[in-house]
Parts: structure tokens; C-alpha cells; sequence
């Protein structure tokens, strides 16, 4: 009798300690979903990322720096891009629409009451790079996230100062060409940490909220008021505004 019930006794041990592990599976496959960023499950389609700004040079004129913006908001769908900027006491903001299938740039200026804008021709480099020379990229292994996506990392090197710094690219964003016509054409994904040289004021921006919206093609028209100047106008404003 003790044989058999050690004949009984293996089998119950067996099926019990199936289910252990079963049960152990399925508990760390919703750890694994719940530890995942939202953004990762499918491609991002449209949205807002918001990105903080760090000053990498002094540009030798006096400026407070405690003035100078912060962010920047990039908005996003698969047609239009744009990045806006402004001032921490709302005297000013710039903005870049980036139109990715025509590859127009079109840079619109508010200073108090006044509206300017310009509109690029085709495959013009945005007015927010000063360097119209494309980058030097060195692709690495190595991967790091920001904010919540994974990120993919590359060593640049500005082909007119012979500087060198890292960015980090994701192409977990559904969009197409977005770096065209500027220095990081190369990259082939959306840049969520990158410098870029605006005139005399270099700046570092890092990805610190990716929000997934429903943005619209209208959501990128010229709002009525702004008057029609040339680049050389455009620059001039620019220059007179940023340090």
C-alpha cells in the first residue's frame, strides 16, 4: 500500500507543481506589460513631446540667463511637425512648422502684439539650425531610455566647429523624414535628446514627457494676423531677441 501511494502521491506533485510554474509565468508577463512604457506596444502616431533645455555655450553677450526659456514642445502627427519656443514671462515665442511631405519650413515669431512669419522654400534648413552642413554620425550599440522610450544612441560631430556630442534617436515614432534639410538628416528616427546652435545660443534638449494626442493637420495652419517678412527680416528679429 505505501508503493501505491507513492504512485498516487507523484502525479498530484507533478500536476501541483505545473501549476505553480504556470501561475509563475502568467504573473511575470503582467509584470512585464505593467513595467512597460504605454508608447512601446505600437508605433506612436501623433502627439506631444515636451523637452527641457539645457545651455551648452555663453554666447558672450549679456543676457540673464534666468530669462531664457526652459522648454521646448514639439507637436506631431504624419504629416507636420513643429517646435515652439518662448520666453518664461511670455514676451515672446518661435515657432518651426515643419511640413514633411513638401519639405517646407515655415518660422513664425511673436514679440508682444506683433506676428511675423516666414515661409522657407523647399529643403530650406529651418531657421532654428544655424549649421546647414550635415553632421558627421558615428552609430553605437549602445541603448537608453528617455522618457519611458527606448532609445537608440549616436556620437555627432558638427562638420564647422569640429565638436562632438551624443544624441539619442527612437524609431518608435510613426513619422517619416522628420530630420530632412537640417544638420541630422542622417538620422533616421525622432530625436529625443540632441543640441542644436539657434545664432549665438546653444542649447540641449531632452525629451521629458511624451504625451499621445489625437493632433490634426489643421493644428499646424498660420493662425490669421501674422504679416509675410523676408529671411533676412526673420533673422534679424531673432538675433535681437536671443543672446
Amino acid at each position: 500500500m505505501i508503493l501505491n501511494r507513492n504512485k498516487l502521491i507523484f502525479p498530484e506533485s507533478n500536476i501541483f507543481l505545473h501549476h505553480k510554474c504556470l501561475i509563475a509565468y502568467i504573473l511575470l508577463l503582467i509584470l512585464i506589460e505593467g513595467c512597460s512604457s504605454p508608447g512601446l506596444k505600437d508605433k506612436i502616431e501623433t502627439g506631444i513631446v515636451e523637452f527641457d533645455i539645457s545651455y551648452t555655450n555663453n554666447s558672450g553677450r549679456n543676457f540673464p540667463v534666468q530669462l531664457l526659456p526652459k522648454t521646448i514642445e514639439m507637436k506631431f502627427n504624419n504629416n507636420f511637425a513643429s517646435y515652439t519656443i518662448e520666453d518664461r514671462v511670455g514676451l515672446f515665442s518661435i515657432c518651426n512648422i515643419l511640413d514633411l511631405n513638401d519639405h517646407l519650413s515655415h518660422t513664425l515669431i511673436k514679440v508682444f502684439d506683433k506676428k511675423y512669419v516666414y515661409h522657407g522654400p523647399p529643403k530650406e534648413t529651418p531657421i532654428f539650425f544655424k549649421n546647414k552642413n550635415p553632421y558627421i554620425v558615428k552609430y553605437l550599440s549602445d541603448t537608453m531610455r528617455v522618457a519611458g522610450v527606448l532609445c537608440k544612441k549616436a556620437n555627432i560631430t558638427d562638420t564647422e566647429t569640429s565638436k562632438t556630442f551624443e544624441i539619442l534617436y527612437t524609431s518608435s515614432f510613426n513619422i517619416q523624414d522628420i530630420n530632412n534639410n537640417t544638420p541630422y538628416e542622417k538620422i533616421k528616427g525622432v530625436l529625443l535628446q540632441f543640441d542644436i546652435q539657434m545664432k549665438n545660443l546653444g542649447m540641449k534638449l531632452t525629451a521629458k514627457k511624451i504625451e499621445q494626442q489625437d493632433i490634426k493637420d489643421q493644428d499646424f495652419r498660420i493662425p490669421k494676423g501674422y504679416k509675410l517678412i523676408t529671411k533676412k527680416q526673420m533673422e534679424e528679429i531673432i538675433n535681437t531677441l536671443l543672446p
